[in-house]
């Protein structure tokens, strides 16, 4: 495979022209629905429309040295399918259905809509949308297209229409039906294009590629495939394909290594392919998502490294044994001989984790290239049971997105974000005018008797920040299927099509709401230093150190100091250890009590994206000594301002909390030092796989070598560190987030 070409190819397309080029498509295609729409279509008909006109109208793109058939042309690079433009101010064709009709979000309830908007404007929770999650962490499932084919999932839906007792209910069956045939539709093109190109076509190699591809994209997806390149070519047609349809982003490719093995050993014993030749192909697979961006753009805003594009790797199998196999070598392989960092690669281990498997993970993260987010099996399967599911579906669960835990069958939401430290910091400094904004009736700390008074306090307002939000998305949240549907999407969930109905219309077999936490490490080290130096010792009355905290620390610096000083989570004392404990519980027995937007369970977790910058620049100071403005701790990461020498105090902080009560995941930030050996991060990995720890950041660096970095970028444009969601080169980092990373805690063993 001649890499170089190939990227140059892909750099040619996707870093020139392509906002102007799906601007183009959108208003063309835009203009041929609007002709076309009927008054009185349903929802489903509009949908089935912008099908048909999409696969109408768009041109195949194929690419001289890549055997793959997937690039639509309907979307720009950086997107994942989501129907907004990610970087400009325009909607993609795949979102005329939406935008015709997400006016009803708002029309259905005025002044709900204005209480959400003020809600999220002042940072209480973030969605993806109005109500709902409307266009991203849409996690597509493969499986099906990889075992029976476009024709198997079209046949489910053709026998479930001789059931199907309502109009509503047939229209949703044939819309998966449709769906398939226009998808397959779409796979014709790509071959007769391929046909085409073979006419002049005259380098050998080209020509061989151009043969695979009109071979296979007359029959692949719509049958199911056969080889590995097939099963290859499927994931990567249908990525883009169901993206450019749907309008939403198709978050995963699954679970590669346990989905592909079998293709591969049947290439390898049937001597279609050699070892090198499957190297080839999954090199090509990874480098056509790396080459959407360019990697040495600067990372200045929300989310401008972030192409929400991931794969799985490792964990178990059926039985529960440690799944290390030859894909997933290949695929580590070729990540790290290609340096890539898109798609997000996921990789799932335990304490019984093969050394091997570990080896491969860690050596290219202690040479200073983290592009791997590890996931422990060991708190999160845990986690995912008491929250409901299966042994076999725990087992077979997902990391998607950023660190989104789920099942293969389900719809997750894991843009719900809930900012504990907005109903503190309105209580802490008496924000009366944004709690009446926000409709949010909170406590105030002044005047609390002792420390449990004052942790009520605490705890009833985050109840009540949830019930808040819990509130405006059902009401809002249930007209959802009236603004989209996604039969496409629909067809690969667990029981839409046996229960004759499209997700958003509750067809799913899961109806969970996920709420991710922000603030958790600095409400623990608040309270404990307020415990401390306030109710324990005495040293300050209440009134004192909370008027230290309004006037953001200004005179107060000794009384700063002695907050740093006290003990603060991740230091593995008892007091930290304990109370976190308690107040995570205490937060699980909420939300365990709490009915979601579709009238499923709701589960919590830790995540904290680049909100650590954007958000705690707008967040006033903080019982724990942090000021104005300044970071948020990152999901369960300790805080910045507590320096914590031993990274063994953290894992043993994480050991005191129960990871099962974290269905929606947690993340953790973790820098080790350079020089750490192969042998020592095997061990810390086989530590952390003992505590509740589940998605793991790891990094290894010095402080010092990243302020070189810094000051002389051109000799390190090989540095890739793990950001927060995503890896970056260090180099592309802007000064901020670059000053960010360098803040963070470095640990010694």
């Amino acid at each position: 495979m001649n890499g170089t070409k190939l990227r140059e190819e892909l750099y040619a397309f996707y870093l020139h022209g392509d906002a102007e080029r799906a601007k183009g498509f959108a208003e063309h295609c835009f203009s041929l629905m609007d002709a076309l729409f009927c008054e009185g279509m349903s929802v489903t008909a509009q949908k089935l429309l912008q099908y048909d006109v999409i696969v109408e109208e768009f041109v195949p793109v194929l690419f001289r040295h890549c055997p793959y058939y997937y690039e639509t042309g309907v979307l720009t690079s950086l997107s994942d399918g989501a129907r907004g433009a990610k970087g400009h101010s325009f909607t993609q064709a795949n979102g005329w259905t939406y935008q015709r009709n997400a006016h009803l979000f708002r029309e259905q309830d005025e002044t709900l809509y204005k209480l959400c908007e003020a809600q999220k404007s002042e940072l209480l929770y973030l969605i993806c949308g109005p109500y709902n999650d409307v266009s991203q962490h849409f996690n597509f499932h493969c499986r099906p297209f990889l075992q029976i084919g476009l024709k198997g999932v079209y046949a489910r839906a053709e026998e479930e229409l001789e059931r199907a007792k309502t109009e509503d209910e047939r229209e949703f069956l044939h819309s998966v039906m449709h769906g398939m045939k226009v998808l397959h539709r779409m796979a014709e093109k790509f071959a007769r294009r391929a046909e085409e190109l073979l006419e002049s076509e005259e380098d050998p190699e080209c020509r061989k590629m151009l043969s695979m591809i009109a071979e296979t994209a007359a029959r692949v997806p719509w049958n199911p495939p056969k080889t590995l390149y097939e099963a290859l070519a499927t994931l990567a047609f249908l990525r883009t394909a169901m993206g450019s349809l749907e309008g939403v982003g198709p978050n995963t490719f699954g679970r590669l290594d346990k989905d592909l093995i079998s293709f591969y050993r049947a290439d390898i014993e049937s001597g279609r392919i050699t070892e090198d030749e499957a190297y080839d192909l999954i090199a090509q697979f990874l480098l056509i998502w790396d080459c959407h961006y360019d990697h040495d753009m600067m990372m200045v805003g929300y989310a401008d490294h972030e192409l929400e594009n991931t794969y799985v790797l490792g964990g178990c199998d059926d039985d529960g044994l440690p799944l290390f196999n030859e894909v997933t070598a290949l695929f580590l392989r070729a990540t790290n001989e290609y340096n890539i960092i898109f798609p997000k690669i996921k990789c799932r281990f335990s304490k019984d984790s093969p050394k091997a498997y570990l080896d491969l993970i860690n050596r290219p993260i202690l040479n200073g290239t983290s592009t791997v987010l590890l996931q422990n099996d060991d708190a999160t399967i845990p986690a995912l049971l008491r929250a409901g599911r299966p042994l076999a579906e725990a087992r077979d669960y997902l990391i998607s997105g950023c660190w989104g835990i789920a099942t293969p069958q389900e719809k997750y939401d894991h843009g719900n974000y809930l900012n504990l430290l907005k109903p503190f910091e309105f209580a802490l400094h008496r924000l009366t005018d944004r709690m009446k904004r926000t409709a949010l009736d909170l406590e105030f700390f002044d005047g609390s008797a002792d420390f449990e008074d004052f942790y009520a306090r605490v705890l009833r307002n985050c109840e009540r920040l949830l019930d808040a939000k819990l509130a405006i998305t059902r009401r809002g949240g249930k007209i959802f299927g009236m603004v989209d549907r996604f039969p496409i999407f629909s067809s690969t969930l667990e029981d839409c099509v046996k229960n004759h109905a499209d997700f958003t219309m509750g067809g799913a077999k899961y109806k969970d709401d996920y709420h991710l936490l922000f603030g958790f490490p600095n409400l623990v080290d608040s309270m404990l230093a307020i415990r401390k130096l306030v109710f324990d010792t005495k040293k300050y009355t209440l009134d004192a150190f909370l008027r230290a905290v309004r006037e953001n620390w200004e005179g107060h610096e000794d009384m700063r100091r002695d907050a740093l000083r006290c003990q603060g989570w991740g230091d593995g004392s008892e007091e930290s250890c304990s109370l976190a404990n308690r107040f995570n519980n205490d937060l699980f027995e909420i939300f365990q009590s709490r009915v979601g937007t579709y009238g499923g369970k709701v589960h919590m977790g830790h995540l904290t994206y680049t909100e650590i910058r954007f958000w705690g620049e707008k967040t006033l100071a903080t019982p724990d000594g942090r000021r104005h403005g300044e970071y948020f701790a990152q999901g369960l990461s300790p805080s910045r301002l507590k320096r914590i020498p031993a990274v063994t105090s953290v894992v043993n902080s994480l050991a005191a909390l129960d990871a099962s009560t974290m269905a929606a995941n947690s993340v953790v930030n973790i820098i080790l030092p350079q020089g750490t050996s192969l042998e020592h991060c095997e061990g810390f990995l086989r530590a952390v796989a003992h505590s509740s720890i589940q998605s793991l950041q790891l990094n290894c660096t010095s402080r010092e070598e990243l302020l070189e970095a810094q000051a002389h970028p051109e000799r390190y444009h090989h540095l890739i560190v793990r950001v927060t969601g995503f890896s970056a080169r260090f180099t592309s980092l802007s000064k901020e987030w670059q000053d960010e990373v360098i803040t963070r805690n470095f640990y010694t063993q």
